[in-house]
């Protein structure tokens, strides 16, 4: 009776509020239908009495029993959760560490598993693990390799909590994806036409074989797969787990093939563009053309290994290009730039910030080329911050004619500072940057952003990898050139010069300019440019003039020599380091290790000083031996194998030698690997 009676046996839901109601209506409507049952007929109103307690109570005892019964269920439900729970956390591979404070009070079976004999209970586990110690520090699940094995870490600190979630086996598949993604690459030929000309067939096949033997068996070592296009040009495809293996290498196949050519007196050497990370086969391809192009127009003797969005890798370039440079390429390319001024209303020339004379000299020469083909252009300088040789230049220049100063057209009057220039811009105006092919180099970088799509770039220097933000109408960058100076000499004389014909000063300018980028006829000169010097002096061109420009003030000649005396020669190197305090001009600097690359035993030097802009400048020489433009562009500079420079922000002299130092160091152990 007293279990029949028990409603605090019914289960919660049967005690809730709303049934408790639902019960209530029932039992006034039950009620209600007694009553009438009864007023009608008392006789059957006692049956139906009766029925009702019978219903009733058969109702009241089916919901205590069931109560009971799903009580008992969610007992042992509970208690099966429980087990499992506790299953789970002792078996699954989650690794799992408890802390009080900063010791360790518990491990689960599998943590202690991977940690074997090792009994880290009461132990300051994370100060005895940098790894994990380190990870929790970051934010977010960061993936650490611990214990040979790889873990997703998450710290409940307020817990005191570390889980350990066993990734292994994906880390090991996404390895694998990226192991077998496809990579592809084109290699060429650099000088193949060059060292074959006037050479027997038999000798020419004899050649490309070796080249093609070589090739072949440098990529079976790494299970490459190369195919030969065309006698100067390969295909070569392969796994991004064999592209690592010959990164590895150093890609010693394009020292090989140098210098086993070398030896049959035919040098010819490779470049080879390389992409991976592309889903389409042919944006592969064609992101393969383009490192190619850039090794190409690095100097070639190279390899670039670059993917879409990350910076390209560069192995090789340790010697001085081989000129590859024709005269039927300068004809084809002075006649593609003449075309080019005559579809433009107008012309502006711009070099780097500030010029040298190889700057301006190349600038003023573009400018004549403009007025053969009877085109308005403009040289555009800063004369704010110009050397004293420029305002020397500038000066005689607005000499010439006084008489006729007519811009666009008469020389002295169509040299103009930005403001000018894009005042007279418009849409149909063509510029040419010369002696540089990198924005952040540009005397104008808002003349750039403006006619950036109406762009051509003439260039000696070797292309970096992040020149130009939209890609010229026409590239000519010749490394092997000694000059930009030589090479639009070159682009001159394919015009008809009867109408417009180079004067004195600027012969003498594109002179100096070639004087000053060879040191007077000592460092990267070829054939070529003695030739270009030679139709120069043909036209007027002045070599005491020139020493009129380059003469300097005393001051600058003391700097000079403070420079020079201040330096260390260190493995061969030779590095001079300016006082902090004081701002050395930039053309100091550069003659300062000019000066100390004639020591004996000086295969480089670098020279530190502060720039006016409190950037600490470097300029680097090297006698062809040591390639100072790898060690520049780690420190986020340029420029030749032999000549290169580089400012570097927010460090102080003795800091930026600390960091030149470390990259010098670099490019030893590299060239000692290769």
């Amino acid at each position: 009776m007293k279990t029949f009676l028990n409603i605090g046996a019914l289960t919660r839901y049967q005690q809730n509020k709303t049934f408790m109601m639902s019960v209530v209506m029932a039992s006034v409507v039950t009620l209600m239908s007694l009553g009438l049952a009864i007023f009608f007929n008392w006789i059957f109103g006692l049956v139906w009495l009766l029925l009702l307690l019978i219903m009733a109570a058969f109702l009241i005892r089916h919901l205590i029993f069931s109560s009971q019964d799903s009580e008992d269920y969610l007992e042992e439900l509970t208690y099966r959760v429980k087990n499992g729970q506790q299953e789970a956390v002792l078996q699954m591979p989650v690794g799992i560490i408890l802390f009080d404070e900063e010791r360790v009070v518990w491990v689960n079976p599998y943590m202690q598993e991977l940690l074997g004999d090792r009994d880290i209970i009461g132990s300051t586990f994370l100060e005895e693990e940098p790894e994990i110690q380190s990870a929790i520090s970051e934010e977010g699940h960061p993936t650490i390799n611990w214990l040979n094995r790889f873990f997703e870490v998450d710290y409940q600190k307020e817990f005191g909590a570390l889980y350990l979630f066993d990734t292994s086996d994906n880390v090991a598949l996404e390895k694998n994806l990226a192991d077998h993604r496809l990579v592809t690459g084109i290699v060429s030929v650099d000088n193949y036409e060059e060292v074959t000309e006037g050479m027997p067939d038999s000798e020419t096949s004899k050649l490309r074989t070796e080249v093609t033997e070589q090739l072949t068996n440098w990529a079976k070592k790494y299970e490459l797969y190369v195919r030969r296009l065309t006698p100067v040009t390969y295909l070569l495809m392969g796994y991004q787990k064999d592209l690592t293996r010959a990164e590895d290498d150093k890609f010693s196949v394009v020292k090989a093939i140098r210098e086993a050519t070398a030896q049959q007196n035919s040098p010819l050497t490779l470049s080879m563009g390389i992409a991976y990370g592309e889903k389409d086969i042919n944006s592969l391809v064609q992101l393969a053309q383009t490192n190619l192009d850039l090794a190409l127009g690095r100097g070639g003797d190279q390899v670039v290994v670059k993917a879409e969005e990350a910076p390209a890798r560069f192995y090789g370039g340790t010697t001085n290009p081989m000129e590859k440079r024709t005269r039927v390429r300068a004809r084809v390319i002075s006649q593609t730039v003449a075309e080019l001024i005559d579809q433009a209303d107008q012309v502006f020339v711009v070099g780097h910030k500030m010029p040298d004379l190889d700057a301006v000299g190349s600038s003023m020469g573009i400018w004549r080329f403009s007025q053969t083909r009877d085109k308005k252009a403009y040289v555009v300088v800063d004369e704010e911050n110009i050397f004293s040789d420029i305002q020397s230049l500038l000066k005689a220049a607005r000499n010439a004619d006084p008489d006729d100063p007519t811009p666009g057209v008469d020389l002295g009057a169509s040299v103009i500072n930005q403001k000018e220039a894009l005042d007279l811009a418009t849409d149909q105006s063509l510029l040419v940057l010369v002696d540089h092919a990198k924005e952040q180099l540009t005397g104008a970088p808002e003349l750039l952003k403006e006619l950036g799509n109406r762009l051509v770039v003439i260039d000696h220097h070797r292309l970096a990898e992040d020149g130009l933000a939209e890609k010229p109408l026409l590239t000519y960058i010749e490394p092997y050139a000694s000059s930009t100076s030589e090479l639009v000499t070159e682009l001159l004389q394919y015009q008809n010069q009867k109408g417009a014909p180079i004067t004195r000063l600027e012969a003498t300018a594109m002179l100096g300019g070639i004087q000053v980028d060879t040191k007077n006829f000592v460092l990267r000169t070829g054939s070529r440019t003695f030739d270009a010097a030679s139709y120069l002096r043909a036209n007027g061109a002045d070599n005491e003039l020139i020493q009129s420009f380059l003469k300097e003030k005393f001051s600058d000649f003391k700097a000079r020599a403070e420079l020079v005396s201040a330096a260390e020669v260190r493995n061969d190197a030779a590095i001079s380091v300016g006082n902090n305090e004081k701002v050395y001009p930039g053309v100091i600097t550069a003659q300062a290790a000019d000066e100390l690359l004639q020591i004996e035993g000086v295969k480089a030097s670098f020279v530190l000083t502060k720039r006016d802009d409190g950037r600490v400048g470097i300029s680097a020489r090297s006698n062809g031996d040591f390639n100072v433009q790898t060690v520049m562009e780690d420190l986020g500079g340029g420029g030749h194998l032999s000549n290169a420079a580089t400012q570097m922000t927010d460090v102080t002299t003795k800091e930026a030698r600390d960091q030149l130092v470390q990259a010098i160091e670099g490019q030893e152990k590299e060239e000692a690997s290769i």
